[in-house]
């Protein structure tokens, strides 16, 4: 045990191969993101954003009975170059196509994609680094994503500028042409095992598996609430900088800065976590320090209280989701995995759906303020809550052996 801890998950050739790729990727998707919602808000307006922001959404939803299905039934080579060519192919869609209708239509293609990348992605990195290293290999993995996810905000603004909302969007499918030439130089591959019918059950299958597990079924329900919270706040967070602080368009984007910076903090952090308990506390630690920065700056009255507040979201935020994708994976038999991961993210998004209902809802009756205190004291709650079910659980249902 003490060796496998000591190896690096540097040293493992088709890690080197993945993270960056996938880090570069998320770049090029915050590129994207960036271009066309200046697109849209030209064009559209509210109405057109909320249009947009669903279409990233929906896709993964409805994906949910077939995209695990997919992931541990068919060579895991197979499904990333596929899924990556089609994502690339809708990133130059939406570079020669407008209007939107067809930017909406491109980006449910490119999200039909995502919908089974994601849980291959994540279903093949525990093969490549094993077991062990897991918890590790998340926290550097989400830390990557979080540092290329800020650049990418930071670029996209300044190559539309340059070169249009076309060159952005190609930009983002390169990068998807990127994975899928790392995916097919990939050694390490996930297969069903010969001769073995092709995985039967979706949805119902991977939240089975996960709400049988102990654990899993107080901390998974913490991270959807977690979404609720997060994206409800997210309606109405531009107003609260910019109308309630006056912090105008600058103090918006620096805010948005300093949480991303927390983020690749407490997402660094989780990797050093050792055992399941660790990482079950780091889960309920993350979700008391979204609820209490929430109120936080729902209390502000400039720009260092925020900037705290969105802080300590970002830490609370990459905590929680690196912890919670480790304890998914590790507990997780390996022929499942597929399943429960499109399972939760899809589970998930359809949160983030209902978040945006409430966040615009709650916007409306409360305020900017109103808002953020509320989902705060929710959050905070629910961690306290959360906690007082993990310390009933004894330590030998917590620390399982890995399947």
């Amino acid at each position: 045990m003490k060796q496998t801890l000591q190896i690096s998950p540097w040293s493992f050739r088709d890690l080197r191969l993945v993270l960056p790729a996938r880090a570069l990727s998320y770049a090029g998707d915050s590129i994207a993101l960036i271009a066309l919602m200046l697109r849209v808000s030209g064009d559209g307006g509210p109405a057109a954003m909320t249009v947009l922001l669903l279409a990233f959404a929906v896709p993964i939803v409805v994906m949910i009975p077939f995209a695990g299905r997919i992931v541990d039934g068919y060579d895991s080579r197979t499904v990333l170059v596929c899924s990556s060519l089609l994502q690339a192919l809708a990133g130059v869609g939406l570079a020669l196509c407008h209007g939107l209708v067809a930017t909406v239509a491109l980006v449910c293609m490119l999200q039909l994609g995502q919908a089974v990348a994601g849980p291959a992605w994540g279903a093949l990195i525990p093969r490549i680094v094993g077991e062990e290293l897991v918890g590790r290999t998340t926290g550097v993995s989400q830390a990557l994503i979080g540092v290329a996810t800020l650049a990418g905000s930071a670029a996209g603004g300044v190559l539309v500028s340059w070169s249009g909302h076309s060159g952005a969007l190609l930009v983002d499918a390169v990068t998807f042409l990127g994975l899928a030439v790392v995916a097919q130089l990939v050694q390490t591959r996930r297969r069903p095992q010969p001769g073995s019918d092709r995985p039967s059950g979706g949805v119902m299958v991977g939240l089975r598996s996960m709400f049988g597990d102990r654990l899993l079924r107080i901390l998974v329900p913490a991270l959807w609430l977690f979404v609720i919270v997060g994206e409800a706040v997210n309606v109405v967070e531009v107003f609260l900088v910019t109308e309630e602080v006056g912090l105008g368009p600058s103090g918006y984007g620096a805010i948005g800065a300093v949480t991303g910076a927390g983020g690749i903090a407490g997402a660094w952090y989780s990797g050093r976590l050792r055992g399941d308990r660790g990482r079950s506390g780091a889960v309920i630690a993350g979700m008391a320090a979204i609820g209490g920065a929430c109120v936080l700056m729902g209390c502000a009255g400039n720009f260092l209280t925020l900037a705290l507040g969105g802080f300590a979201i970002g830490i609370g935020s990459g905590l929680l989701n690196a912890a919670t994708s480790s304890l998914i994976v590790t507990r997780t038999a390996e022929h499942l995995r597929g399943r429960v991961i499109a399972a939760l993210n899809g589970t998930a998004r359809s949160f983030t759906i209902l978040a945006l209902m409430l966040g615009g809802l709650a916007g409306a009756l409360l305020g900017p303020r109103g808002t953020f205190i509320v989902c705060g004291v929710a959050c905070a709650a629910a961690a306290v809550l959360a906690g007082a079910l993990m310390v009933r659980i004894k330590d030998s249902e917590v620390e399982v052996v890995s399947h």
